[in-house]
């Protein structure tokens, strides 16, 4: 909604506008401009709590091994990421983002770690796979 707020607003007048200006072909289009970000909403709303998307939204467990990460979720579901498939890795605010692809990232939050050595330890893996593509 941040990003096109100012298209629903301009919807929003136009609507306003033509709902009040007279003929009847007028007012539908304005009251469909008006309804329009409702409807967005309720779309989006629809999306994001369909049972389909549970997926999504459950929180995951990792296992670190030298090979790869597996992550792993309450329902059973399974996953398997090697090392390989990291793109790069970026530490903020005490995470490390793992990039997968440009839209796809895992999170792994460095207090995670037992300890400092195995900290360490996930950094030369993840590292260790770039320097073997190079």
């Amino acid at each position: 909604m941040r990003r096109s707020g100012w298209l629903y607003a301009l919807f929003g007048l136009i609507g306003v506008y033509t709902v009040f200006s007279g003929s009847e072909v007028q007012e539908l289009l304005g009251f469909l401009l008006l309804t329009l970000p409702f409807m967005s909403i309720g779309i989006l709303y629809h999306w994001a709590y369909r049972k389909d998307n549970d997926q999504l939204f459950m929180e995951r467990r990792f296992m670190l091994n030298e090979q790869h990460l597996v992550g792993t979720v309450s329902s059973g579901g399974r996953s398997e990421v090697p090392w390989s498939s990291v793109q790069r890795i970026v530490e903020i605010d005490g995470r490390y983002l793992l990039y997968l692809s440009a839209g796809q990232m895992i999170i792994i939050p460095q207090a995670a770690f037992p300890d400092r050595s195995s900290e360490e330890r996930f950094l030369f893996w993840v590292k260790d796979i770039k320097r073997k593509r190079a």
